[in-house]
């Protein structure tokens, strides 16, 4: 055991994960501040995040001829996210999202990648709804909730990989994502259910309902990390962009928030509301 621990702290694997760990240490801070601001700021943010995503998104299904279309379509896409937020009428919203997937489909049309639209349009949604729903949720919720979806999702990522990486063993989905193990995930799960069994006991009641949810966001958190890892595998990426050192791109950051938060959000519909 101590070989092994020996040999993960000085390989390659372990320095990424420092600067990993030094990029959420730097990033976490700024993204807790705006969420506490909340409002048009916090819109601003989200569609910001949401843009990006959809231009690495187009970028792996279009390719990169197509440069100043893509930044176009992420922009765009990015404005009815910020337009949701910032709860204009519907009947504007519409007409707006209306004119832009038409003008969008009329151009893939023109440049021949029809049979692409449908896959963008749909991967789209994966993207575009999570980030509606964490502004609804921001708006409804206590603050301290979002804390603690946040942090669950975090501690399942930190949990997952370093019990992953010190256990190893089966892997969880070696066609999907060849480093992800069962020991990985049983990591994040645990890791995810003591980050809300500490949130429940300071900052909330409810004890057990916390930490048996804060168990389910795990599950789903890594459920949505394996579905972006399909997305690249399919692609053939490694990573959907270098933005952010040692996480590559928004999508590889976020994609087990983003399946957190829906989850959450789904959640919230079906009870009413989630009381603390």
């Amino acid at each position: 055991m101590r070989s092994r621990i020996k040999s993960i702290i000085s390989s390659e694997n372990f320095r990424n994960f420092l600067v990993r760990s030094l990029s959420t240490a730097v990033i976490t801070p700024i993204v807790g501040y705006i969420l506490v601001i909340g409002g048009d700021y916090f819109s601003l943010f989200i569609s910001i995040l949401g843009a990006v995503m959809i231009w690495e998104m187009a970028r792996a299904i279009f390719g990169s001829a197509h440069s100043r279309f893509l930044i176009i379509l992420s922009i765009g896409f990015g404005v009815v996210i910020l337009l949701t937020g910032l709860r204009i009428g519907i009947l504007l919203l519409s007409t707006f999202v209306l004119l832009f997937l038409v003008s969008f489909s009329i151009y893939c049309l023109v440049i021949k990648q029809a049979d692409k639209i449908t896959k963008f349009l749909i991967c789209s949604l994966f993207i575009v709804i999570p980030c509606t729903l964490f502004l609804w949720l921001r708006e409804t919720m206590e603050l301290i909730i979002l804390f603690w979806i946040l942090s669950c999702v975090i501690a399942t990522d930190i949990g997952a990989y370093v019990v992953g990486k010190i256990i190893g063993g089966a892997k969880l989905a070696p066609k999907i994502s060849p480093n992800k193990t069962w020991s990985g995930l049983f990591g994040g799960v645990t890791a995810s259910a003591f980050t809300g069994l500490g949130f429940s006991v300071f900052w909330m009641e409810k004890h057990f309902k916390f930490v048996c949810l804060s168990l389910l966001i795990a599950i789903v958190a890594q459920m949505g990390d394996l579905l972006e890892s399909r997305f690249k595998r399919k692609y053939s990426l490694k990573e959907t962009s270098n933005i952010i050192p040692g996480h590559g791109g928004i999508m590889d950051r976020l994609d087990g928030h983003m399946a957190a938060v829906t989850f959450i959000a789904l959640i919230s519909f079906t009870t009413s509301q989630m009381q603390l």
